[in-house]
């Protein structure tokens, strides 16, 4: 071990840190307690909680025991939960004492007997706080790992957010994690000598991955339970921070928060977020208020890393870049056919490396297809740009389908964002008798401001095609976002459309 004695995690919530020895002989004491309550390679166990140094402990014994972890999102319905273990068959379930009444209820639904506690005692449930002590390191550490555990092994099932339908458990080999340290060191230039802060939560395939990179490179990691700014401008200062990545929906509030540090003053050095979704106000911010640069990443559960990176100074020069390629991948733009389309025309995004995923949990047809040919279909569509950037036009899975035209609704976002008196925006597909679907926005206006459907349907058609504009508009308090920052517009367009909303009749086209 080169790094004995650095501290390898430190837990936000109580303050306890381990080194890296320390954790070895965690993780190998707890190996064996799952050895011991007979759990073997390949069982699928379900973990629940908020980020913590115990869960942490618990993803990677059980990942020297060669079972399957299967983090659970803890803001997800019950029913929705069940849907998902059931789905992946555990063996057992992983819970804090936050999330244990649910848990237990989760348990007795699905008859899962082995049950464990990652913080305190409870009946029925067995701790996993077992003391170090009663593990001698050079005993444990000459336990040979069982049979089948190898980088090409399944190590998690992490379930997508079903933004376009229901729920996929991807399936994530070891090796995963060493791809994604070197995207990192690559594209972030992560190293042993960081410390991150683990806000994401680790359900989540960038809150996760960045965990099992920071470890892997020998750096630190903080774990962080609630989107608290204060919390987590505390923790900078308190544990000499040096990354954060955070989403919209936190990242203007962490940027602009009174407690930050003033520029120059702190350890932080890079704030991530994810590109294409951050404001430029928040971009700024974390140049100007703190000080800091500023890096934004796009990435699907399926290729199991993030997959594009853009600097700050590209950001800057256009707002709507998404960068270029991680490094350890390899991409293609291609058309309906899977045949290679022209600089500057759009293409869907295809991503091979040894982070993709092996496939879906149960779903031979959904892996084929979206694994055809050996390269992942990500269903986003991309234009690659002078200089060997990416812009990203929409996702194919959005795609609004008008009168025989292809509207691709992020074109349509952006032309919205640009209006000064737009908060936040999105744009879906709704059903048309006459179209077959017709466009419809979802728009946040700027407190204390007027206005209309007429200006933001000028706006729009200054600037891209008539059938382009929508023929629908909402005002909303709120968009509907995932945990990554994803809109959700399958909530969007089961809201109620009548003719309060529309922009102008219908025009012939």
């Amino acid at each position: 071990m080169e790094r004995p004695t650095h501290t390898a995690l430190i837990d936000g919530a109580t303050a306890e840190s381990v080194g890296y020895a320390e954790l070895l002989v965690r993780v190998l004491a707890q190996a064996e307690q799952f050895r011991e309550a007979g759990l073997r390679h390949g069982d699928r166990v379900g973990i629940l909680g908020v980020n913590s140094l115990p869960y942490a402990v618990s993803l990677l014994a059980l990942a020297e025991l060669g079972a399957i972890a299967v983090p659970k999102n803890t803001r997800l319905h019950h029913a929705e939960l069940s849907t998902n273990l059931q789905d992946a068959g555990i063996a057992a379930l992983i819970a804090d004492s936050a999330h244990r009444d649910s848990a237990t209820a989760l348990a007795d639904e699905l008859s899962v007997t082995r049950r464990f506690l990652l913080d305190g005692t409870a009946a029925g449930w067995q701790s996993l706080d077992r003391a170090a002590a009663d593990a001698p390191a050079a005993g444990l550490a000459a336990t040979p790992l069982p049979d089948g555990v190898h980088g090409e092994a399944t190590s998690t099932i992490l379930y997508t957010s079903g933004t376009t339908g229901k729920a996929k458990g991807c399936m994530l080999a070891q090796r995963t994690w060493v791809g994604y340290a070197q995207n990192m060191t690559g594209s972030l230039r992560m190293s042993g000598e960081d410390t991150y802060l683990a806000f994401l939560p680790f359900f989540h395939i960038a809150g996760l991955g960045l965990l099992h990179s920071q470890l892997i490179l020998g750096g630190t990691v903080v774990t962080q339970a609630a989107a608290d700014p204060a919390q987590m401008h505390a923790a900078v200062a308190r544990h000499g921070v040096t990354i954060v990545m955070v989403v919209p929906g936190i990242s203007n509030a962490f940027a602009t928060h009174p407690e930050a540090a003033p520029a120059g003053t702190s350890t932080l050095r890079l704030l991530v977020s994810v590109v294409g979704l951050e404001s430029q106000e928040v971009v700024e911010a974390t140049r100007n208020r703190l000080g800091v640069e500023f890096m934004g990443i796009y990435g699907q559960t399926e290729s199991g890393t993030k997959s594009t990176w853009a600097t700050q100074d590209q950001v800057a020069a256009d707002p709507a870049t998404y960068g270029r390629v991680m490094p350890s991948l390899s991409y293609r733009l291609v058309d309906q056919n899977d045949d290679d389309v022209a600089p500057g025309e759009p293409g869907e995004l295809l991503l091979r490396g040894s982070t993709v995923m092996q496939g879906y949990w149960n779903r031979p047809d959904a892996t084929a297809e979206t694994l055809k040919g050996g390269w992942h279909h990500t269903g986003d569509v991309f234009v690659l740009q002078a200089g060997g950037t990416l812009r990203m036009v929409d996702r194919t899975k959005y795609l609004i389908k008008t009168g025989g035209e292809n509207v691709y609704p992020q074109e349509v976002e952006n032309v919205l964002k640009l209006h000064p008196e737009v908060a936040d925006v999105a744009v879906a597909g709704i059903p048309d008798p006459q179209w077959g679907e017709t466009v419809k926005a979802f728009v946040i206006a700027r407190p204390g401001v007027e206005l209309t459907r007429a200006e933001l349907d000028a706006a729009v058609r200054a600037q891209v095609a008539g059938y382009k504009a929508p023929r629908f508009i909402e005002f909303v308090d709120e968009i509907p976002r995932n945990v990554s920052g994803k809109i959700l517009k399958n909530e969007l367009t089961a809201r109620p459309t009548d003719e309060s909303q529309r922009v102008t009749k219908q025009e012939e086209r």
